[in-house]
C-alpha cells in the first residue's frame, strides 16, 4: 500500500508566502499623480532618460537624467543616486549624492516629488488596485474590510486617534449591503448607568426618571451594524451584556423580563491594546474573542505619505500649493492624523482663497518648524546657489520657495555676493 507523501509546509503554503510590493509614487504636481511599480531592475528618472526603464518627467529644472533609482543585494534595499543633475536631488529635505529608501521616503528632483513606498502581502492578500489619490497602505487595509464586510463576523479596527476609523466602520457597512442601518456609539461618552439603556433600552419605570419606554442601538441597528468607537472606555459592568448579545443575538432592556431577538453586526475600535486590558482585567478575554472576528489595523497618516497631498488638495477644495509647501506638509509628522491634517488644511484656506494660492507663510508655525511665518534666519550659500540654479535667477520664486518677501530674499542674496542674471537661461 502506497503511503501518501508529506510535503514540507512550505510546499503547501502553511508557512505563508510573502509577497514584496515596491512602488515608486509621484505625488507632485498633482495634476502629474502616477504610480510605478519598481523591482530590481534600475529606474532612470528624467526629462528625456532614453532608457527603457526611464520615467520621462514633464519637469523643466530636472536634468535629462536626473536620478536613478536601484536594488541593491547587499542591503537587500533600494536606493536612490543622482546623476549628476543640474539641480540636485533631494531624500527627506536633504540633498544626496547616494541614500538608501526605506518606506515612505520622500524623493525630490527638479520640481517633481515621489514618495516610495513599500509592503509586504501574506497569502491569499490580492495586490491592490490604486488610484494616485489612495496610499498602498490604505488600499491593503481597504482590500481586507471590503472582503470582512460580506460576511457577518464581528471586527475590530485598531488605530490612532484622527486615523479614520469610523469612515472605515462606514466603509464596511456600505460593502456589507445590510438593509438596517449603521448605529454608532463613543463607549466613553456615557456613565455605566446610562450605557446599558443606550445599547439595549429600557422599559417604562425601569429607574428613576424613565417615564417611558425606550428603543436602544441594539434595536435600533436591527438588519444592519453597530459601530462602537472606544470600546476599550466600555467599563466592565457592562460587558458581559455585551458578550451575551454578540453570542446569542439577543438582548434584555433594562427592567425587562423577556428578551428580544436582533440581527446586528459589531464593528469596534480602539486605540488602546486591549491585550494589555485583558492582562490587567479591565477587559473581558471572552469578549476580546468574540469582538475579533476580522482585526483591521488603520495605519497612522505618517505611514501613509502618499496620499497626503491628494488629500490636502481635497481639503482646500484645489487651491494651488508649491513645492515648498508641498515637500513641508510630506515631511510633517501629523500626530493627530487625518484630523489634524484636515484642521490645516481648513486653517489654511483662511488665507490662500484671497491671495489664489497657497503660500509657506500660509502654513501654520508647528507645521513649518518656525516660531512665526517668517524664516527664522538667513538660508545658508549653498541653499541660495541652489534655488537660484533651479529658478533661473528668478527671485519671485527663491523668495517664494523661502517663505519670505522679495525684498528679503533680495537682501539675503545681495549680502552672500550673488548675481540673479548670472543664474538666469538664455
Amino acid at each position: 500500500m502506497n503511503q501518501p507523501v508529506t510535503k514540507p509546509p512550505m510546499a503547501t503554503g502553511e508557512m505563508g508566502i510573502i509577497r514584496a510590493v515596491y512602488l515608486l509614487r509621484q505625488v507632485y504636481p498633482i495634476s502629474e499623480a502616477r504610480v510605478i511599480a519598481i523591482g530590481s531592475s534600475e529606474l532612470v528618472i528624467g526629462r528625456a532618460p532614453n532608457d527603457r526603464n526611464g520615467l520621462t518627467i514633464a519637469d523643466g529644472e530636472a536634468s535629462r537624467r536626473h536620478a536613478m533609482v536601484s536594488f541593491d543585494r547587499r542591503s537587500n534595499a533600494h536606493m536612490v543616486s543622482d546623476l549628476d543633475s543640474s539641480n540636485g536631488t533631494f531624500v527627506n529635505g536633504s540633498r544626496v549624492t547616494s541614500a538608501k529608501l526605506d518606506d515612505g521616503s520622500v524623493i525630490r528632483t527638479g520640481r517633481s516629488i515621489f514618495v516610495y513606498v513599500r509592503a509586504a502581502l501574506g497569502p491569499g492578500t490580492p495586490i491592490p488596485s490604486l488610484s494616485p489619490r489612495l496610499s498602498l497602505s490604505r488600499a491593503i487595509v481597504e482590500g481586507i474590510a471590503d472582503r470582512a464586510a460580506g460576511s457577518d463576523l464581528p471586527v475590530l479596527i485598531y488605530g490612532p486617534t484622527g486615523a479614520g476609523k469610523e469612515r472605515m466602520a462606514e466603509r464596511i457597512h456600505l460593502m456589507s449591503r445590510r438593509k438596517g442601518r449603521l448605529v454608532s456609539l463613543n463607549c466613553g461618552a456615557l456613565s455605566s448607568e446610562l450605557l446599558g439603556s443606550e445599547l439595549f433600552g429600557h422599559v417604562k419605570g425601569a429607574y428613576s426618571g424613565a417615564q417611558s419606554s425606550r428603543t436602544g442601538l441594539f434595536a435600533a441597528a436591527d438588519g444592519g451594524t453597530l459601530f462602537l468607537d472606544e470600546i476599550a472606555e466600555l467599563p466592565l459592568e457592562q460587558q458581559p451584556a455585551l458578550l451575551r448579545a454578540c453570542e446569542t443575538g439577543r438582548i434584555r432592556p433594562v427592567g425587562a423580563d423577556r428578551d428580544q431577538s436582533v440581527n446586528v453586526r459589531i464593528v469596534a475600535a480602539t486605540h488602546t491594546d486591549l491585550d494589555s486590558m485583558c492582562t490587567a482585567g479591565t477587559f473581558r478575554k471572552d469578549l476580546l474573542a468574540r469582538l475579533r472576528g476580522v482585526t483591521i489595523q488603520l495605519p497612522a497618516l505618517s505611514r501613509r505619505r502618499d496620499e497626503i497631498l491628494a488629500l490636502f488638495d481635497d481639503f482646500v477644495e484645489g487651491i494651488p500649493f508649491g513645492i515648498t509647501v508641498a515637500e513641508r506638509l510630506l515631511l510633517y509628522k501629523w500626530k493627530e492624523n487625518v484630523r489634524e491634517l484636515k484642521n490645516v488644511a481648513e486653517y489654511v484656506r483662511l488665507f490662500a482663497q484671497q491671495a489664489g494660492s497657497v503660500h509657506p507663510s500660509h502654513l501654520p508655525s508647528h507645521v513649518t518648524g518656525s516660531t512665526s511665518n517668517e524664516v527664522s534666519g538667513p538660508p545658508s550659500l549653498s541653499k541660495l546657489e541652489d534655488l537660484l540654479r533651479i529658478h533661473g535667477g528668478n527671485m519671485s520664486k527663491v523668495a517664494r520657495d523661502l517663505g519670505v518677501h522679495r525684498q528679503q530674499a533680495y537682501r539675503w542674496v545681495s549680502k552672500e555676493g550673488l548675481n540673479p542674471a548670472k543664474y538666469r537661461r538664455s
